[in-house]
């Protein structure tokens, strides 16, 4: 392996094209240290994080690692410091034009809508534009300038990272449901504006940034933070019915609407036919606005598991049928995909004897899925406080022992680059200062973690922590909450890992894999769960059995050996080696 001190670490992310414009996030590459000696050229062992001030890089597979300065040539030391206030640069107003007046209106946009809502009409650098304002109290703090001649050029006075509108719903008029619309660009949110301009019962937004740019199946959680505006404007969807997502009718309209309703609750999302035009201000300028007002107010529900004809769902079944069955993604091991991958939507019930490496399963899964796909997890993990599980992660992901021992330790920056790398991953349900939570409580931190973080995984780590007032039976104690968290896990497209313990220990030498039968209280933990599997430490090997596959696409029923390595704390495909580590920790 080269030397650290040979290795122009700067160079090789300069040079690749995922980094060169140095744009902050999380990054996967070659290793300019082991990649010539990879049989496979085309891994990406080379994690890379780039903030506003530091290169953080870490091998894992040769192991080297470090920090740069993003404006210097030299290694050092990750220094956390308050972020550099953005000095705000003046904001120069139009001249006076009807040019931009006279293009508002052939779009079907009277002055006094645009007007209304604080925009700007009149010309700057010689074309005809409409401004829309960014306030904070009476002060204009951005502006998003648009070119108002067709040509869709746009541009910033200061950037902002809010909703675009101003309310139009009047508090002391009563409603039967409040309503709120979430439109694509400026141009819809006026268009609907238009439409309800007489109409005082319900508001209209533009997100700040538009849809994804990655046209995917679902939107890159690399794209997580252009969503911020979700939690930053977060009272806007307070005490709201009905939250109309009126997206383009495009791919990446459409990803917008998913990525919104699975952070502001399926259950109260609605989405918009345009009758065959693209977007809201296209049917105005074809129609009017009692077209426009219409098709908003007889906007569709969002599926869930509800009462639904197959034209609910052409979209997904015309694609089940061209590009086949579903397949999640890899948990990191080839044979552990063997028997299932990962899916959103999906509640996985993981059991066995305690000691066994249930947690650490899990916890290794969570790291493998955030390294190659950008995951987020919140963890729910009543036996393991936050600093202790952080430091269980930052092993699983460094690949050395968190504390001195007898074994090499990882180093100040090997620390420092897995606590950025779990600040941005991970975060931990806290109820170390005393109190048993309920599911409710659960579900209701989960729904701002995907609400504000876009996380993609919870953990309940175990069952037995927490706390119910149920008066009847057991087992419909169990039923019942089984089926919360698995509506949970449909309205938020969220893979859940609920970790539950067998009713009755092991007997001395007649330790036996146990399944979902055998899971304390209820016969639920079985039929209700997607997924379910057990983790079992033998002689010398953990082996993880599958014991329920509801769909044989995503999972089947197995059973794979894997090894655990208690310096590390990581799981590696089946191998033989002595084990006398304390499972218990």
């Amino acid at each position: 392996m080269q030397s650290q001190e040979k290795i122009d670490i700067k160079n090789h992310i300069n040079t690749n094209s995922k980094t060169n414009s140095y744009a902050q996030g999380q990054y996967k590459l070659t290793c300019p240290s082991c990649g010539s000696t990879r049989k496979k050229k085309r891994d990406t062992p080379l994690s890379v994080n780039i903030n506003a001030e530091t290169i953080v890089y870490h091998c894992h597979h040769c192991g080297i690692n470090g920090a740069i300065a993003r404006n210097q040539g030299v290694k050092m030391a990750i220094v956390k410091s308050e972020p550099t206030p953005v000095k705000k640069k003046p904001i120069n107003l139009p001249v006076p034009d009807k040019q931009a007046e006279t293009w508002l209106l052939e779009r079907g946009i009277s002055i006094e809508t645009a007007n209304a809502s604080g925009c700007v009409l009149g010309k700057k650098n010689n074309k005809p534009v409409i401004g829309f304002s960014f306030t904070e109290g009476d002060e204009t703090v951005a502006v998003k300038w648009r070119s108002a001649n067709g040509t869709k050029d746009f541009w910033w006075d200061n950037n902002a990272t809010r909703l675009w509108g101003l309310q139009n719903h009047d508090e002391k008029l009563p409603t039967i449901e409040k309503t709120l619309v979430i439109t694509e660009g400026e141009l819809d949110c006026l268009a609907i504006k238009e439409a309800f301009k007489d109409h005082s019962n319900i508001d209209v937004y533009s997100v700040p940034n538009g849809a994804p740019n990655k046209i995917t199946d679902i939107v890159d959680p690399k794209e997580d933070k252009r969503f911020k505006y979700v939690w930053d404007d977060r009272e806007k969807f307070e005490g709201v019915d009905r939250i109309i997502l009126a997206t383009d009718t495009d791919t990446n309209g459409q990803l917008l609407a998913d990525e919104l309703a699975r952070r502001l609750n399926k259950a109260r999302c609605y989405t918009v036919d345009y009758l065959g035009s693209k977007d809201a201000n296209d049917l105005l300028v074809k129609t009017d606005a009692e077209t426009v007002r219409k098709q908003i107010l007889n906007a569709e529900p969002v599926p869930l598991h509800g009462l639904n004809n197959i034209e609910h769902y052409a979209d997904e079944f015309q694609s089940l049928y061209e590009q086949g069955k579903p397949r999640g993604v890899s948990t990191g091991f080839d044979s552990v995909d063997e028997l299932f991958t990962l899916q959103t939507g999906y509640l996985n019930i993981v059991t066995g004897y305690p000691g066994d490496g249930k947690s650490a399963f899990i916890d290794q899964i969570v790291v493998n899925v955030a390294k190659n796909y950008g995951w987020k997890t919140c963890f729910c993990s009543f036996e393991k406080p936050p600093t202790l599980h952080s430091v269980q992660l930052a092993q699983v992901l460094v690949g050395k022992p968190f504390f001195e021992g007898q074994n090499e330790r990882m180093n100040q920056e090997e620390k420092d680059f897995a606590e950025s790398w779990i600040n941005e991953h991970i975060l931990f349900q806290d109820y170390q200062d005393g109190g048993m939570p309920t599911i409710e409580s659960i579900l209701e931190k989960g729904a701002s973690a995907v609400m504000r973080y876009g996380v993609r995984i919870l953990v309940i780590d175990p069952f037995n922590f927490i706390q119910t007032d149920h008066k009847g039976l057991e087992t419909d104690m169990v039923s019942d909450m089984l089926t919360k968290v698995q509506l949970f896990c449909k309205q938020h497209d969220v893979c859940c890992f609920f970790v539950a313990h067998p009713t009755k220990p092991a007997e001395r030498g007649k330790k036996t894999i146990v399944t979902g039968v055998d899971i304390a209280k209820s016969m639920a933990w079985f039929s209700k769960a997607d997924m379910g599997l057990t983790v079992f430490r033998g002689d010398s090997s953990v082996s993880v059995n599958v014991w329920k596959a509801r769909w044989g696409w995503s999972a089947k029923c197995g059973t794979t050996d894997l090894t655990f390595n208690p310096l590390s704390g990581r799981y590696s495909e089946a191998e033989e080696i002595e084990d006398d580590y304390d499972w218990e920790f």
